[in-house]
């Protein structure tokens, strides 16, 4: 009885202690970049080649004129060799600093996403999950995030789980887990082969 008083006393004066482990989710461990010790979202310079097989690049940031509204935004380029071809998307910051998203993609013959996200950013607990709601070509779309593993020290890698589903019919389109470092980027990506 004693233990559970103290315990008690403690999540009360201490409530941070109830709660689930958190941390900052910087930018640079999306774009392979060096991690700061700041908490700050910054659009820092990245130029990494990476994957297994070293088929993957991300590079920027560079400044890129939104097709439908002429407004000029900071992107991240990541683009991918593949049997079909270069694929290409665009990246930047979304949902208030929640994200980065894609922007803009070249399969299908090019579209633009509103309200993309891809990565988690800033503080999140472990075992979290957020949605987000959007749009892919026109079509409206629902993203799902929720934080698998996160490491305790700043310069940890994330392994995180990502849902797309379609908003009309509230299909899963998409599950997939992913596993950043720092330095790397992604180094791995779990596709469950969702059936369409």
């Amino acid at each position: 009885m004693k233990k559970i008083f103290i315990s008690l006393i403690i999540l009360t004066l201490f409530p941070q202690f109830s709660h689930a482990f958190e941390k900052f989710i910087p930018l640079e461990l999306f774009t392979g970049g060096k991690i700061r010790n700041d908490t700050e979202i910054k659009f820092t310079k990245a130029n990494l080649v990476f994957g297994e097989k070293k088929k993957k690049k991300i590079v920027g940031p560079e400044n890129w004129n939104h097709p439908d509204t002429g407004e000029k935004i900071k992107v991240y380029k990541r683009t991918r060799k593949g049997q079909s071809g270069l694929k290409t998307q665009l990246f930047t910051i979304t949902n208030d600093g929640q994200c980065i998203g894609r922007i803009w993609d070249s399969r299908r013959g090019g579209r633009v996403i509103k309200n993309g996200c891809k990565f988690p950013l800033g503080v999140w607990k472990e075992g979290e999950t957020r949605s987000f709601e959007g749009s892919s070509g026109g079509k409206p779309r629902k993203i799902e995030l929720t934080i698998l593993k996160l490491g305790k020290k700043q310069n940890s890698g994330i392994k995180f789980n990502w849902k797309l589903y379609n908003m009309k019919n509230g299909k899963l389109m998409d599950d997939n887990d992913y596993t950043f470092t720092p330095g790397k980027a992604m180094i791995e990506l779990n596709d469950k082969n969702i059936s369409k």
